[in-house]
């Protein structure tokens, strides 16, 4: 039986501290290959506001209910906001098409006047869930209105970017409207 050699000892033990090490970087916040980071204070709940105040005002401002914008031109402006997962969700689930459809149906515009983010939980995969309310004036020459809708939204950071991976809402009744927004 040969004895090993000091310097093969140090080394192994060397590399075995680098990798724990890497899992120490990993816990304290840092990114690697492309997954949300795992820190507790990387959001702040004025940066998801803002992110999620430009989701929803691409989604759901519509100016001229005669010529609202369609559902390719929506996808393409919200595109940037979402992770490709939640992207490719909302696409099969048609959910551009709503602003345009409801905005024809009652022929008002909708324009998104405030949202307000209340922060739930820091998940273990560096996700933070919130749960949301938003105002929504539909209006036409003649009147104006405010709704609020609310829901629930989960948003990561990947790449050092917000993107939201969730979006559930619960749907709000507008006069005139056979159905909800």
């Amino acid at each position: 039986m040969k004895k090993i050699p000091v310097m093969m000892l140090l080394f192994v033990v060397f590399i075995g501290v680098v990798a724990c090490n890497k899992d120490v970087v990993k816990e304290n916040g840092e990114e690697t290959e492309g997954k949300p980071v795992k820190e507790e204070n990387v959001v702040k709940v004025e940066d998801a506001e803002k992110l999620f105040k430009g989701y929803y005002t691409e989604l759901y401002t519509i100016k001229d209910p005669s010529n609202p914008p369609t559902f390719d031109e929506i996808a393409e402006n919200i595109k940037g906001y979402l992770s490709e997962d939640e992207y490719k969700a909302q696409i099969a689930d048609r959910k551009y098409q709503i602003p345009e459809l409801v905005s024809k149906e009652i022929n008002k515009s909708i324009e998104v006047q405030d949202v307000n983010l209340e922060e739930q939980s820091k998940n273990d995969d560096g996700t933070i869930d919130y749960k949301y309310t938003t105002k929504f004036k539909v209006y036409d020459e003649n009147s104006s209105k405010i709704y609020e809708k609310e829901g629930e939204l989960t948003i990561s950071t990947t790449n050092n970017e917000l993107k939201i991976t969730r979006d559930f809402s619960r749907g709000v009744e507008i006069d005139g409207l056979d159905g909800v927004l």
